[in-house]
């Protein structure tokens, strides 16, 4: 079996044990406080197309968006009629084609994480969101994976870094607009942990299990140039020509008796001329 081949057996795998994971009781109260987080930015979004790649529930029930797309990996994995089949590396779906893409808990387990980010990127609008949520490795659920034994599913997957994922949306001309964090109670939660819940969401501490990053695409300003004057576009493609042509002085009218004017220094010496001639014609010759 190739190394393509037994990834995507692995993650078939694993999409199976996220599955379960998520209908216990530890994933139904983590689920809970990633739906209110969640909740709190979508309600007066406005979005009406929306996917959504992951393993749980869906989380996207919000009356507000209408279509909402389901995905699974294979057909035997699908819990609706309607869900998409596809690798979440290529989604048989346009480019920017879709308002919200939700990633729940996906890059974690998926065997090429870069690949599904930018897969996800490419199908959401310039005015749409990318919606990422993963485990916090630096929250409280952190230590947990340090224990030999992992016995949960979300133990034993890849935990990523706000700030690898800031990275990773950089590359892709993504910029996080905010990062919430949920999930700041034990799973064995009573009333008493429930209001240190509410107080750690309220200031977004950066302690939660879960963080919740929005993110949208990096859009740059364009400056329009101005068009230069072209005199081809009212007079005519002559015009154009004669704009181009370098103009040159106007030469002087040429007659067929060519006139000259004598200058002023030409005009003395002339009449000095003509009154020597008056005055030698004038005057008798002297006869030795």
């Amino acid at each position: 079996m190739s190394n393509h081949h037994a990834d995507q057996a692995t993650f078939s795998e694993q999409f199976l044990a996220g599955q379960r994971y998520w209908q216990t009781s530890h994933g139904r109260r983590q689920w809970q406080a990633e739906q209110q987080c969640l909740h709190q930015q979508l309600s007066r979004s406005g979005m009406q197309h929306a996917l959504e790649l992951g393993m749980a529930p869906p989380l996207l029930a919000i009356d507000s968006i209408r279509h909402r797309i389901q995905w699974a990996p294979q057909r035997s994995l699908a819990e609706y009629p309607s869900t998409l089949i596809c690798r979440p590396e290529a989604l048989p779906l346009a480019d920017e084609s879709l308002e919200l893409v939700l990633v729940h808990h996906l890059l974690e387990v998926s065997p090429q994480p870069t690949h599904v980010l930018r897969e996800a990127a490419r199908v959401t609008s310039d005015s749409g969101r990318l919606i990422l949520i993963g485990w916090h490795p630096l929250g409280i659920a952190g230590p947990t994976r340090l224990k030999r034994c992992r016995e949960h599913f979300y133990q034993r997957s890849r935990w990523l870094t706000p700030g690898r994922l800031r990275d990773w949306l950089r590359f892709i001309d993504f910029n996080i607009e905010r990062i919430d964090y949920c999930g700041f109670v034990p799973f064995e939660n009573t009333p008493d942990w429930l209001l240190m819940e509410r107080w750690g969401r309220r200031h977004n501490l950066p302690l939660g299990r879960a963080w919740v990053i929005v993110a949208k695409r990096q859009m740059c300003r364009m400056i329009p140039l101005k068009k230069r004057f072209n005199p081809a576009t009212i007079l005519g493609s002559k015009a154009s020509v004669l704009a181009c042509t370098a103009h040159e002085p106007p030469q002087p009218l040429q007659t067929s008796s060519s006139f000259v004017i004598p200058e002023r220094a030409d005009i003395e010496s002339g009449s000095q001329v003509h009154a020597g001639k008056r005055h030698s014609a004038v005057t008798p010759a002297v006869v030795a």
